[in-house]
């Protein structure tokens, strides 16, 4: 090919790309600021704030963000206190069988979501856990953990195995040497777990759905239960609402720690 077509060609399928991704994003946008929005149109007639008022008059919107939070970070802590010993024991011993052990804590994000979550409804109800957040948050573990493991397993594969053993040397004993050397270490792959356990459990839809009550409607929960309704843009809102903090939650950790370590940690170093 024309060297002088390659710079174009490039900028034009990087163009594509993007426009692929933020697409849908847009169409959310336009939905919930636009009105009169018909047919062929290719964009709304007119402009307005009222679907975001409509979502606020006929939703308890700040209830239904502080339980998201709320779960998301019950998820978060109790994924991260699993996921750390887990992932510590697949990068440090050479377990049997360590691919497939891998693939088991895996297992959950290779299926179906809806096909486990009947399951977790049953056990669930059985314990008394449906419609309250530390239940729901539990629940989401078993979608967060494997999240957090797969991160955490490069990081910690990639600490040098000299340092432990000077610490020790130092007078460390095991929690010393966790708190003082490895969590250290490996703080941007758990800076990254943590994220993407955090927002796999505010985006959680399907398992919600299966153990949420009325007192416990997340953002995800409240879009459906919109649509459901008829009110599309009035979900279209409240999807921009659950929308932003991701964003800048993202945003923010992006500045925290550099986005070629959120995988790596410091494997290789």
């Amino acid at each position: 090919m024309n060297r002088r077509w390659r710079s174009p060609l490039r900028i034009a399928l990087a163009l594509l790309f993007v426009a692929f991704i933020t697409l849908p994003f847009v169409m959310i946008v336009l939905e919930a600021f636009g009105t009169g929005w018909f047919g062929m149109r290719l964009l709304p007639a007119g402009w307005t704030l009222k679907w975001f008022g409509w979502a606020f008059a006929t939703v308890d919107l700040g209830t239904v963000m502080w339980n998201t939070v709320v779960i998301a970070l019950i998820a978060t802590m109790a994924s991260i206190a699993l996921a750390i010993p887990a992932a510590w024991m697949f990068a440090r011993y050479a377990l049997p069988l360590r691919g497939v052990l891998i693939g088991l804590v895996l297992f959950p994000r290779m299926i179906p979501e809806i096909t486990f979550a009947l399951g977790v409804a049953k056990i669930f109800y059985a314990f008394h856990l449906t419609n309250t957040r530390l239940g729901i948050g539990l629940s989401h573990v078993i979608l967060a953990a494997p999240f957090a493991v797969l991160v955490l397993i490069s990081p910690f594969e990639g600490i040098d195995s000299r340092l432990l053993e000077a610490g020790s040397v130092l007078g460390c004993n095991t929690p010393q040497l966790w708190r003082r050397v490895i969590l250290p270490l490996a703080l941007p792959g758990v800076i990254a777990a943590a994220l993407f356990s955090f927002l796999a459990s505010y985006n959680d839809f399907v398992l919600t759905l299966m153990v949420y009550g009325p007192n416990t409607v997340t953002l995800p929960v409240q879009t459906y239960l919109s649509i459901g309704n008829g009110y599309t843009s009035v979900a279209a809102a409240i999807s921009l609402l659950l929308l932003i903090p991701s964003l800048v939650f993202l945003m923010g950790l992006m500045r925290m720690v550099e986005p070629e370590k959120l995988l790596g940690g410091l494997k290789g170093a």
